[in-house]
């Protein structure tokens, strides 16, 4: 069963309001969930991890954020479209940032993952 859209929608706008802290821990729990079996494989691909890059690049990548000046003239666009007063190239500036926000979050999610499984093996290897 996929998720409403505009649910979905709802549900990213109000975790990207929260502080980075408590989007770390959000990160952590999706990916540790994502990774326990549970039935049947949903068919979607899971999250790959990054290869070719040092832990500290990593690190760097997990801590990653949206430049403030974008984020807040995303938040501006936001509550001019919650208000129905976004034009056309402004609803076309928004898409293009929530793009963006959304790369990073996956790329951000994608180091996190990476530096998890490097972790795992140097625990599996000691």
């Amino acid at each position: 069963m996929r998720p409403d859209p505009l649910k979905l929608e709802e549900i990213l706008a109000a975790a990207r309001r929260l502080p980075r802290k408590a989007q770390a821990e959000l990160a952590e729990t999706l990916l540790r969930e994502a990774a326990m079996p549970v039935g049947e494989p949903s068919g979607q691909p899971g999250i790959e991890a990054l290869r070719g890059m040092s832990e500290t690049e990593l690190v760097a990548l997990s801590s990653s954020v949206v430049a403030p000046a974008r984020q807040r003239r995303m938040r501006a666009l936001l509550r001019k479209n919650t208000r129905g007063e976004l034009g056309e190239s402004e609803r076309q500036e928004l898409d293009a940032l929530l793009e963006e926000a959304d790369r990073i979050a996956l790329l951000k999610a994608r180091a996190a993952y990476t530096l998890a499984q490097l972790g795992r093996h140097r625990t599996a290897a000691a």
